[in-house]
């Protein structure tokens, strides 16, 4: 039976359960906007998965020296760049996991999604 005592304190599970939704929502899409990408560069994101998919040091460093070069071309732009250096460097961090996650989500976010 609750006494005077335990229904003048404050239940602690909502305060709980409000900052367990907040950090859920914070760690699963914090993080910059998904840019919209020219056909002919997806050939970059498809080497980003093979390179996070696969762990490989070597084939991360490749693809890190085609971006670096293509961007000082011009082919990259600038948004488009900052979303690339950005899954290398997680993957540079040894945060392949979640360089994986991002290549993912950015090669599904440039699907069409209507009628062209």
């Amino acid at each position: 039976m609750a006494t005077p005592r335990d229904l003048r304190r404050p239940a602690r599970w909502p305060a709980a359960a409000v900052v367990g939704a907040a950090l859920v929502i914070m760690a699963s899409g914090c993080g910059p906007a998904i840019p919209r990408i020219e056909f002919e560069n997806r050939r970059y994101s498809a080497a980003l998965r093979t390179a996070t998919n696969t762990r490989s040091v070597s084939r991360l460093a490749g693809v890190r020296g085609t971006i670096e070069r293509d961007h000082a071309a011009g082919t990259i732009g600038p948004e488009e760049y900052a979303f690339y250096r950005g899954i290398v460097d997680l993957a540079e961090r040894g945060e392949w996991e979640r360089a994986e996650e991002r290549t993912v989500a950015f090669r599904r976010a440039q699907r069409p999604t209507g009628w062209w």
